[in-house]
């Protein structure tokens, strides 16, 4: 390695000095340029990029006060009665009215239900759980949702249960 640095270093002395003050020239800059792609530009990109961030997160800030007055005056102000009907037949109540049928219905002992869809458009099933909860005082326990290959449709299974109180 010595002796390739020792060899640069003499034809480097053999070059006239106006080309050497220009070899040392285009050094300088090609290593200004290299600190500058490599340590300059990523900190002011990540800085640019937080700024952003901080921004979008300030305005979600500043509508989510805007709009907190509204979302506590929608919360419910007296809590939901406990379902005391049967609970299978409600549900299937709801679900036909609403026109979405589940693939399978299982009671899971006296006060939940298991519900099984598999191609069922999200929209659907998600006005199904608001009007079983508005209405009826049925709430979900568990869900797991998985999208299926046609677009809106998802696969789910849930769990509904009479609400407490």
């Amino acid at each position: 390695m010595k002796t390739l640095v020792d060899r640069y270093h003499a034809q480097f002395k053999q070059l006239r000095a106006n080309d050497q003050r220009m070899l040392l020239v285009l050094a300088v800059f090609l290593v200004l340029l290299i600190v500058y792609g490599v340590v300059w530009q990523p900190i002011q990109s990540f800085r640019s990029i937080s700024l952003e961030d901080r921004e979008r997160n300030l305005a979600l800030l500043t509508m989510m006060k805007q709009t907190e007055a509204q979302a506590r005056a929608g919360a419910r102000s007296e809590p939901m009665q406990a379902f005391d009907g049967n609970l299978l037949s409600a549900i299937t109540d709801v679900a036909n009215a609403e026109g979405v049928t589940p693939n399978r219905l299982q009671p899971e002992g006296e006060s939940s239900v298991s519900l099984w869809f598999e191609a069922v458009a999200f929209s659907a099933l998600v006005q199904l759980l608001d009007r079983l909860d508005r209405e009826q005082g049925i709430g979900v326990d568990q869900m797991v949702i998985d999208r299926t290959e046609a677009s809106g449709a998802v696969r789910a299974r849930l769990v509904l249960s009479r609400g407490e109180l």
